[in-house]
C-alpha cells in the first residue's frame, strides 16, 4: 500500500515538474492532463501507445475534466504548503537571533508545562495499576479486622474485600539484621487488588487463622535483593522476628500498594493475634471490589446499616463509628489534587506569558517584513496566501519550541522527582509517556496556530495600496497591530501578578508554619526505631529490662547528655486511647473522650527539653510495683480541668477492667505539635513504659540529645544494641531537625514550585513590556527626533516613554489584583495561618511589578534620549 501510494506520488511530482516547463495557457493545461493520465495508465500496467490514445481520447469527457480540475488543485495547494514550508525554514535559518528567542521563549512555557502535566498524568489521570480499578473502593477511615470480616459476612454490595496494616518486621537471615516492612493483611486483600503472583499463590483462607501455617507471600523488591531472583524461592523458609516463615508466592514487580510500601505479607491472625482478636483497635485500611451492578452509592447504604448493625452489637467500640466509602483514586490520590491542579494552572499561565511573548514577537517580525510583504501583495498573493505562509511560520516555530520543551520537560520532571514530596503518591508512574508525548505536540501546534492569527491576519490586512505609494519602503505599524502588542503586554503583567501573588501567599504561609514553636529543641536530637520481637519478647518483663539495660548503657557514653525511649512527636507512632476521670458522671461506654497516649522511660522531658509547667516529670521511682502516675499536656488541662488543679486528680483508660487501676496526674507538661506544626494540639498523657500493662506494644524510639554533633554515635549506639541482642535491627535513624524537615516537605515542594514558575512569569513580563517599550522607541524615532529638534529635554522624552509603558503595568496590575482575588480562593486548603485575600501580600506584589514593569519601560527610554534629530531629520 505505501509503496503503491509512493510510486503514485513520485508520477505525480513529474507531472507538476512537466507542467513548470510549459507556458501557462490551455494548451499547456491540455499537454500537463495528458501527462498525468499517461503516467497513471503505465503505472497500472497499460501499453505507452494505448496509454496516450485512451488519454487523448478522454480529455474532453465531463467526469474526466472534473477530476483533472480537483487533481490540479490538489497537487497546487501541496506544492504551494510545501513551499511555504521551504519558504518558512529559509526565512528562519537567515534570521538565528529571532528564531532562537522564539524558540527559547516557547521552550519555557511548554517545557514547565510538560513536566508538571506528567505528574498531573501520572498521578492523577493513570488509572491504578489493579484489575479493573474502576471498581475498587476504599473505606475513609481505619477498622479492626473483626468489623472487615463482619463486613464481609453482611454485605450485599461487594464482590471481594480485605484490609491491611504495615508494621515493622526483623529480618535476621542475612549477615546483619535489618528492618523491613510487613503488610499485615487478610486473606481477601490481594485477591481484592486482582494482580495474581509472578510465583507461587496466595494466602488462603485456611492459613488466615489463630495458630495457623506461617507463610509469606514476597515483594519483588524482597526477592531481588534478599532472595537474590531465585526462581525456586516458593518453598523456602525465612527468619522474621524470631520466627521461621516458608514463601508461598512472589509479587510482580509492577504490583504496589494503594498506600505505604510492604516488603512482605504476613496473615495478621498469624502475625499479630492479639491486635487481630481486638475489636477496639481500629487500625486496618479496608479494600472493597463492587459488584459489576452495584454503585458507590448503593454500596454505602449498604455498609451504613452494617455500621449501625455493628453499633448495637458492639456499643462499646462502635458506638459512634461510620464507614465512608470514596473511589480507590479519590482515596490514593485525593490530598495532593488541589496542590497539583494549582500547580498545573500556574504553569498554564507561564505558557499563556510566553505565548504572549511569543506572539508580540511574530508581530514585531511581520512589521519588519512590511516592505517583502507589499511586494508580494503587489504580485498577486492573496490574503489568504499571506495569512498561510505566516501560519506555517509560526506553527514551525512553535513545533521547533515544543522539541526544545520536551527536553526541557524531561530534565524538569527528573528535577521534581528528586524533590520526592513525601504526600506524593504514585513516584512510578511518572515519566513521559505517549499521553505526554500528544500533550507536548498538541500545545506546540495550538500555540502556533491560535497565537499565529493575530499577526498573521494585521499582516494581511494592510493597507499595501497605500505602503505602494511610498515605494514599499516604510515599515510603519498600523494602530491594529501596535493595539494587539498593548493588550499582549497587559495581559502578561495581569498573569504575571496572579502567579506572583499566590507565590507570596505560600511563602507567608509556609514562614509562618516554620516559625510555629513544636515545644520541645530539635537541635542535637538523635532518633532511631526499635521493635522488639514476639518471638523472644512477648511478655512485659523482658521488654522492660532490654528497655532499662539499654538505657543504662546509653547514658554512659561520652557525648551523650541523656537518653530515653518513647513514642518521638511527628513519627506518628503515638496510640489514641480513651480516658475516664476519677470522681466525674459516668460516660456511655463507647463515647469516652480519647486523647494521645505516649509511653515513656527515661528522662524524657529532659531529653526533649520540654518544659514542665506545674508538678514534676518522672523519676527512678515510678516503676513496676509503685503507684500507678501520669503526666498531662496544658492541652489536657483545658480541656478536662478548666478551672481546676489537676494535680492529684486521677484517670483510668476507658474500658479497663474494674475496679480501675487508678494513675495519679503528678505533672503538667507544655504543649507539643505531636501531629505536625500545621495540626491542633490534641489533649496527651505521658506514662511510664515500665508500669504499662500492654504486652504488644514492643516498638519503641531511642532517642538521645548529644553535647555535639549526634552523627558520630550512630555506630557506637548500633553496638550497644547488639550486645544486647544481636537480632534485633536499628533503622529509621534520623536527627529531630530532618524529621521536622521531612514533615514540611509537601509545603515546602508546593512553594518551590509556585515560586519558580511566578519569577519565570515575571521574568518573562519584564521582557515583553522591555520588547514592546524598545519596539515602539524604534517606531517613534521620527516623531522623537522631531521633539528634540524642537526642544524638548531628556527626561521630557524619559517621562513620555515610561508614561505608555505604566500605563500597560498599572492597567494590568489593576486587571492582576481581580482575577487574584477570585482565583487565590481555589489555594486556601494549601495555606496556613494566611488568608487567600492577605491585603499585605498583594500590596507587595503590586508594587514589586510596578517596580519591574517601570525598570523595563526605563532601558529603551533612556535610548530614545540618545536620538540624534539631524539625522532623524536627514533621513526623512
Amino acid at each position: 500500500m505505501f509503496s503503491e501510494w509512493r510510486n503514485k506520488t513520485w508520477l505525480r511530482i513529474k507531472a507538476l515538474w512537466k507542467r513548470s516547463q510549459l507556458d501557462r495557457d490551455l494548451n499547456d493545461e491540455v499537454a500537463f492532463h495528458l501527462a498525468m493520465r499517461e503516467d497513471k495508465n503505465r503505472l497500472a500496467g497499460i501499453d505507452p501507445q494505448e496509454s496516450r490514445y485512451a488519454a487523448r481520447r478522454d480529455f474532453g469527457n465531463p467526469t474526466t475534466i472534473k477530476e483533472r480540475n480537483r487533481e490540479i488543485w490538489t497537487f497546487a495547494s501541496f506544492e504551494g504548503l510545501l513551499q511555504d514550508i521551504r519558504f518558512a525554514l529559509r526565512m528562519l535559518h537567515k534570521n538565528p537571533g529571532f528564531t532562537a528567542v522564539a524558540v527559547l521563549t516557547l521552550a519555557l512555557g511548554i517545557g514547565a508545562n510538560s513536566a508538571i502535566f506528567s505528574v498531573v498524568n501520572g498521578v492523577l489521570l493513570n488509572p491504578l495499576p489493579y484489575k479493573d480499578p474502576q471498581q475498587l473502593v476504599a473505606a475513609r477511615h481505619t477498622d479492626s479486622l473483626l468489623n472487615v470480616i463482619d463486613i464481609q459476612r453482611l454485605t450485599h454490595s461487594f464482590a471481594q474485600g480485605g484490609a491491611i496494616d504495615t508494621e515493622d518486621m526483623d529480618y535476621t537471615s542475612g549477615a546483619e539484621p535489618v528492618q523491613i516492612q510487613a503488610g499485615y493483611v487478610d486473606a481477601g486483600f490481594l485477591e481484592t487488588l486482582g494482580i495474581p503472583p509472578m510465583l507461587g499463590r496466595f494466602i488462603s483462607p485456611e492459613e488466615d487463622v489463630k495458630g495457623g501455617p506461617r507463610v509469606i507471600v514476597v515483594s519483588y523488591a524482597f526477592w531481588k535483593n534478599f532472595l537474590n531472583s531465585d526462581p525456586q524461592a516458593v518453598g523456602k523458609a525465612i527468619m522474621l522476628s524470631g520466627n521461621n516463615y516458608t514463601v508461598i508466592g512472589v509479587m510482580p514487580a509492577s504490583f504496589t500498594l494503594p498506600q505505604y510500601h510492604a516488603d512482605v505479607f504476613v496473615s495478621l491472625w498469624v502475625a499479630y493475634p492479639e491486635a487481630a482478636a481486638f475489636r477496639g483497635v481500629h487500625f486496618m485500611n479496608s479494600y472493597w471490589r463492587l459488584k459489576p451492578d452495584v454503585t458507590l452509592a448503593q454500596a454505602q447504604a449498604d455498609i451504613l446499616a452494617i455500621d449501625l448493625h455493628l453499633a448495637e452489637q458492639y456499643p462499646d467500640t462502635e458506638r459512634d463509628r461510620r464507614t465512608h466509602l470514596v473511589p480507590l483514586q479519590e482515596f490514593v490520590v485525593g490530598h495532593v489534587r488541589t496542590a497539583l491542579l494549582v500547580l498545573f494552572g500556574a504553569v498554564g499561565f507561564v505558557l499563556l506569558i510566553a505565548c504572549a511573548n511569543f506572539a508580540g514577537l511574530l508581530v514585531a517580525r511581520t512589521m519588519a517584513r512590511r516592505p517583502e510583504l507589499v511586494i508580494r501583495a503587489a504580485l498577486g498573493a492573496g490574503k489568504p496566501r499571506l495569512i498561510r505562509q505566516a501560519l506555517v511560520e509560526s506553527a514551525l516555530l512553535a513545533i521547533l519550541g515544543g522539541a526544545a520543551g520536551l527536553v526541557l520537560a524531561e530534565w524538569g520532571t527528573r528535577l521534581l522527582l528528586s524533590l520526592k514530596p513525601a504526600a506524593l503518591a504514585r513516584f512510578s508512574g511518572i515519566q513521559l509517556d505517549a499521553r505526554v508525548l500528544l500533550f507536548v505536540f498538541g500545545v506546540s501546534v495550538l500555540t502556533g496556530i491560535v497565537f499565529g492569527i493575530a499577526p498573521a491576519w494585521s499582516a494581511a490586512s494592510a493597507d499595501f495600496a497605500e505602503a505602494l505609494k511610498d515605494g514599499g519602503g516604510r515599515t510603519t505599524a498600523g494602530p491594529s497591530s501596535h493595539l494587539l502588542r498593548k493588550v499582549l503586554v497587559t495581559a502578561e503583567i495581569a498573569l504575571a501578578l496572579v502567579l506572583l501573588v499566590g507565590a507570596g501567599l505560600l511563602i507567608k504561609g509556609f514562614s509562618r508554619l516554620s516559625a510555629v514553636n513544636p515545644g520541645f529543641n530539635p537541635r542535637n536530637v538523635i532518633s532511631m526505631h526499635l521493635q522488639l520481637p514476639p518471638a523472644r519478647y512477648a511478655d512485659i518483663p523482658p521488654q522492660t529490662q532490654f528497655r532499662r539495660e539499654l538505657l543504662t548503657r546509653l547514658n554512659s557514653l561520652p557525648g551523650v547528655d541523656a537518653a530515653m525511649i518513647t513514642d518521638i512527636p511527628f513519627g506518628g507512632n503515638y496510640v489514641n486511647h480513651s480516658i475516664v476521670v476519677d470522681g466525674r458522671p459516668p460516660v456511655l461506654v463507647g463515647a469516652e473522650p480519647r486523647v494521645q497516649t505516649l509511653s515513656v522511660m527515661g528522662d524524657y522531658f529532659r531529653v526533649m527539653q520540654i518544659a514542665i509547667r506545674a508538678g514534676r516529670g518522672f523519676t527512678d521511682s515510678d516503676r513496676e510495683g509503685q503507684p500507678l502516675v501520669a503526666i498531662v499536656n496544658e492541652t489536657f488541662v483545658r480541656r478536662f480541668f478548666p478551672h481546676e488543679n489537676p494535680l492529684g486528680a486521677r484517670i483510668d483508660w476507658g474500658r479497663a477492667k474494674l475496679p480501675h487501676n487508678w494513675m495519679t496526674i503528678v505533672g503538667v507538661a507544655n504543649d507539643v505539635k505531636h501531629s505536625g506544626l500545621g495540626e491542633p494540639t490534641d489533649p496527651a498523657v505521658y506514662a511510664p513504659f515500665s508500669q504499662s500493662d500492654e504486652a504488644w506494644r514492643r516498638w519503641m524510639t531511642l532517642t538521645i540529645r548529644t553535647t555535639g554533633s549526634p552523627s558520630g554515635l550512630v555506630e557506637e549506639v548500633k553496638k550497644q544494641v547488639w550486645s544486647i541482642d544481636r537480632q534485633i535491627p536499628v533503622s529509621d535513624i534520623l536527627s529531630m531537625e530532618s524529621l521536622m524537615a521531612i514533615s514540611l516537605a509537601q509545603e515546602r515542594f508546593n512553594m518551590l514550585l509556585l515560586g519558580l514558575f511566578a519569577a519565570l512569569a515575571l521574568t518573562l513580563a519584564a521582557v515583553g513590556i522591555y520588547g514592546l517599550m524598545a519596539y515602539s522607541v524604534n517606531q517613534r524615532t521620527h516623531e522623537i527626533g522631531l521633539r528634540i529638534a524642537m526642544g524638548a529635554l531628556s527626561r521630557d522624552i524619559l517621562q513620555l516613554v515610561v508614561a505608555d509603558g505604566a500605563k500597560l503595568a498599572f492597567l494590568g496590575i489593576a486587571i492582576g489584583i481581580v482575577a487574584a482575588l477570585a482565583l487565590t480562593r481555589m489555594m486556601a486548603t494549601l495555606l496556613f495561618d494566611v488568608k487567600p485575600t492577605d491585603p499585605a501580600t498583594f500590596a507587595v506584589v503590586a508594587i514589586l511589578l510596578a517596580f519591574v514593569g517601570l525598570a523595563a519601560c526605563y532601558i529603551p527610554a533612556r535610548r530614545a534620549t540618545r536620538v540624534d534629530p539631524m539625522v532623524t531629520l536627514r533621513y526623512d
